[in-house]
């Protein structure tokens, strides 16, 4: 702040005021009141231009408030968009779980209309973690009336039979499992062989005579000899035949996915009491 003599600065208050009073009586004086005159000419050319400035201010803080709320509804959106897809691909799934499962139990009914035998349905409810055996716990027992030594089958063919029966669940051996053996026929040649298992996902075919025409595609079905396995049953398809000594041999692909196992059927009555 500039600093002025007491004198000279109430001269100058003096000189100020009494220019206010002349710039007042002139424009009261003047014809036209509504006039601003020179002084409001002045001070609208100064403040026209901050005016603007102010006003193009407001009105960008104005527009970026409605791009934050925008933007603030718009997650609101995106968040419920997404946990709404999220809810609608669950619900896909369970569609998709639903529907193969119906396709598997149509096949395992047209099955069971083909069978001369009563049938018992049953759901795997757990797999041997040993790799060495095959077998697996299906949630059917003595009180549903399985027997030991009933055949399980699939709608592709042959699972395996009953090793072990509790009140309310069944142990199965598998096809696959090294303590199982299947007397089979090539179903085009009519050849007896025994089909074993080598804990593994290919299956042994054993016996074959040697003047056997067997070859890779062949459909291998149970034989029905030995009383255990009715006869005429999908046991797998012969991938290649090896040559031995006195027999042949060959690898099979075993006709029902041993691996991919949920529900199979029970032929009730082919098994026999413990």
């Amino acid at each position: 702040m500039i600093w002025v003599p007491s004198r000279r600065r109430a001269g100058l208050l003096v000189l100020l005021l009494t220019g206010v009073l002349v710039l007042l009586t002139g424009q009261l004086r003047a014809p036209d009141r509504r006039a601003v005159g020179w002084l409001g000419h002045a001070i609208l050319a100064v403040l026209t231009p901050l005016q603007g400035a102010l006003d193009e201010a407001a009105e960008t803080g104005e527009r970026w408030w409605r791009a934050l709320a925008e933007i603030r509804a718009l997650r609101v959106e995106n968040a419920r968009l997404r946990a709404e897809v999220e809810h609608l691909r669950r619900r896909l799934a369970d569609l998709e779980e639903a529907r193969s499962e119906v396709v598997r139990l149509r096949r395992l009914l047209d099955l069971r209309a083909e069978l001369p035998t009563a049938t018992l349905a049953a759901r795997v409810v757990a797999r041997d973690p040993d790799t060495w055996f095959a077998t697996v716990l299906i949630n059917r027992g003595g009180r549903h009336g399985v027997r030991r030594h009933d055949v399980v089958v699939t709608a592709e063919g042959l699972v395996g039979r009953v090793l072990e029966v509790y009140p309310t669940a069944s142990r199965v051996l598998l096809v696959s499992d090294p303590r199982s053996a299947v007397g089979v026929l090539v179903q085009r040649t009519r050849d007896p062989a025994i089909v074993e298992g080598q804990a593994g996902p290919l299956l042994r075919l054993r016996y074959l005579p040697r003047d056997a025409t067997a070859r890779p595609g062949d459909v291998l079905v149970t034989s029905g000899l030995g009383g255990v396995f009715p006869r005429g049953l999908r046991v797998g398809i012969i991938r290649s035949v090896l040559k031995g000594g006195l027999f042949l041999e060959a690898e099979v692909v075993p006709a029902a996915d041993l691996s991919r196992l949920e529900e199979v059927l029970l032929l009730v009555g082919t098994g026999q009491e413990p």
